[in-house]
């Protein structure tokens, strides 16, 4: 599901889907932790993360979580934080490339990222409300401390699904785009400006914004 590359300062992690999404099964977080921590000590001072095949991440897979007794359920919840938390403690700048469904647990994925940019056909949802459950992933942390407090309470409580322009507006995305081009010109240009900073300067700044957080 994984491929990472690194060329120069820059880093790059593609998604692939195994069927029709990028799922954040156990399994695949695992890699996202391993891939995270083999990029952490090279000279890379930024991170673009893409999914491919019309969706960044969606999540858990349903089916396999009922089948979660409540030891497995609080170990997949506690897998899904280290790999969050081990994002915000990366010294990279992480990026969010956004080009189609962006849901649940993969919501909290994008959350963890410093930055996030979609394209417009991107949809984005929580559907937790609708199957009864609370996301497991600190979703319901994170995101207060992005979003606006109304465009929280649509998201959660109402488990439906919202366009690329109701997240912007919200305050979760920091742009939008027509296409996925133009988004990654975008974002390679943001890319070069962060990595023309002092990796230091970088690292500093972006434990202190997540300790105030």
């Amino acid at each position: 599901m994984i491929d990472f590359n690194i060329h120069g300062e820059l880093a790059r992690i593609i998604l692939k889907p195994e069927e029709k999404f990028n799922i954040l099964s156990p399994e695949n977080i695992k890699k996202l932790i391993s891939t995270f921590k083999s990029i952490k000590s090279t000279q890379a001072k930024c991170i673009l993360v893409y999914g491919q095949g019309g969706s960044f991440a969606v999540g858990a897979n349903i089916k396999q979580m009922y089948e979660y007794d409540g030891y497995t359920a609080k170990g997949f919840s506690i897998l899904g934080n280290k790999l969050f938390k081990l994002m915000n403690e990366l010294p990279q700048i992480i990026i969010a490339e956004i080009d189609g469904f962006c849901m649940g647990g993969g919501v909290d994925f994008a959350a963890s990222c410093d930055f996030r940019f979609a394209t417009k056909r991107s949809k984005f949802a929580h559907p937790g409300a609708q199957l009864g459950i609370i996301t497991g992933f600190g979703g319901t942390q994170r995101l207060p401390r992005l979003m606006k407090q109304n465009a929280i309470s649509d998201l959660f409580l109402s488990g439906e699904l919202f366009d690329a322009n109701f997240m912007y507006n919200a305050r979760f995305l920091n742009g939008i785009f027509d296409s996925y081009d133009e988004l990654s010109k975008h974002t390679e240009s943001l890319s070069n400006r962060i990595i023309s900073k002092n990796k230091l300067f970088l690292k500093e700044l972006k434990h202190l914004k997540y300790r105030i957080c």
